[in-house]
């Protein structure tokens, strides 16, 4: 290999390492992560809303129930008394009757409430199975995915690594100015800074060389190298 195919070599390889770094920075896996991730905020959020509502409810209902619990202590206490010989007066028995009566009635009004959040919460409780399940389907996936990154990261940095190697070899065959050159020329021309003169192709450059250039190149040595007059790019002649 020329020094000046080398320097060719060189841009080949730099448009590799090009699109495998591109590929490392845009693997799919990446963005689908970063939309799991997404999703699974919205999940939290949302269960944690849910979670919320039913906490209120549970909390309304045991204070339905502590307070049905004591109505019905108190109810059995006046019963007791009642039928223990204790109360002798009819009048006062009357009004203990009546007043067991409204303990044992509001005791009931408590229960039903009770049992009301019980059926509130119902839905919520099922909502909240629904998000473990698609939280764990969530987890699941991110395991999936993490792995193919993971594994397609490997497969890319290998790639990268190797065609450092390569780039360096064909680096050290052309002569260090001139590599110099054509990584500025690089910044100004992208991917095509160096071509190769073909003399069917217009020259080989973008910007098809005048005909009177395009003669004089068919005549220069093997080995030339110089920039088109045309476009600015390096020309490369190699036979």
């Amino acid at each position: 290999m020329s020094d000046m195919s080398g320097l060719l070599e060189v841009q080949r390889l730099d448009n590799v390492l090009d699109q495998l770094r591109y590929k490392h920075e845009h693997l799919p896996e990446r963005a689908e992560l970063e939309s799991l991730a997404a999703d699974r905020t919205k999940l939290n959020a949302a269960a944690k809303r849910t979670e919320e509502q039913r906490a209120e409810l549970q909390r309304r209902e045991r204070e339905f129930e502590n307070e049905a619990n004591d109505l019905e202590e108190k109810a059995s206490r006046l019963e007791a008394k009642l039928y223990d010989g204790s109360v002798t007066s009819p009048k006062e028995a009357t009004a203990l009757g009546e007043e067991i009566k409204h303990l044992k009635e509001r005791q009931g009004m408590l229960e039903e409430q009770g049992i009301e959040l019980l059926v509130e919460m119902d839905p919520l409780n099922e909502q909240m199975v629904r998000a473990e399940a698609a939280r764990g389907e969530m987890e699941a996936k991110q395991g999936a995915l993490e792995a193919a990154l993971a594994a397609d990261e490997a497969d890319l940095e290998g790639g990268i690594e190797s065609a450092v190697s390569e780039r360096a070899a064909a680096a050290a065959t052309v002569p260090a100015d001139s590599v110099e050159l054509y990584e500025k020329m690089r910044i100004t021309y992208g991917p095509d800074a160096v071509v190769e003169f073909d003399a069917g192709k217009g020259g080989g450059c973008p910007v098809a060389m005048s005909a009177v250039e395009l003669d004089r190149w068919k005549h220069l040595p093997s080995g030339t190298a110089e920039p088109c007059v045309d476009c600015g790019r390096m020309v490369i002649k190699l036979d």
